[in-house]
């Protein structure tokens, strides 16, 4: 099976001390997959690593064998701005004929907005309806924002966990491909 990476941003290589859990930067799904690998530059037992928004891991969550390769697959959500209210928090707001995909209990990245300042990382949702959400994010410095080409994404975290010295742990959102 082919991958191709799809990520806009670079997710930094974790290397966790010893029995001390490491989490990545947020993550903005476009496709949803992603793909751990693990490697050591000594002898390895592989590791742990739990996905979510604010992800806590342990020695019972997901296992990757020693310079292994996994593909999980997370739920991917996306909605085009249409309408932004700024303020002490931020409301964004969808188009009419569309619905809102996201859960009271995600977290949202917002990408592509022509304004500087708009554009934020992994905030989670205070409140939501059919057609927007309010999000945790204080845009109030933030007058007549540009939202043309502005999304809105479910973002997330990975946590990692190893047992070994010099284990790390590779992550970068992947599609599958039929052919090429």
């Amino acid at each position: 099976m082919a991958t191709k990476i799809i990520q806009d941003t670079v997710i930094p290589r974790i290397t966790p001390a010893v029995g001390i859990a490491s989490t990545s930067v947020a993550i903005a799904l476009k496709s949803g997959y992603l793909r751990i690998t693990i490697g050591s530059t000594g002898n390895s037992a592989g590791g742990y690593v739990s996905i979510g928004t604010n992800p806590v891991v342990n020695r019972n969550c997901f296992h990757v064998v020693p310079y292994g390769t996994d593909i999980l697959k997370e739920t991917m959500r996306r909605q085009v701005i249409s309408g932004i209210i700024t303020g002490a928090t931020t409301k964004l707001i969808f188009d009419q004929n569309v619905s809102n995909p996201f859960e009271s209990t995600d977290y949202i990245t917002i990408i592509g907005a022509a304004t500087a300042g708009i554009n934020t990382t992994h905030n989670s949702i205070l409140s939501l309806d059919d057609s927007s959400v309010t999000i945790n994010f204080n845009s109030s410095s933030i007058s007549s924002p540009n939202i043309t080409g502005a999304s809105a994404y479910r973002s997330v975290k990975v946590a990692c966990l190893t047992d070994d010295p010099s284990t790390f742990f590779n992550i970068s959102e992947v599609v599958t491909l039929v052919s090429e």
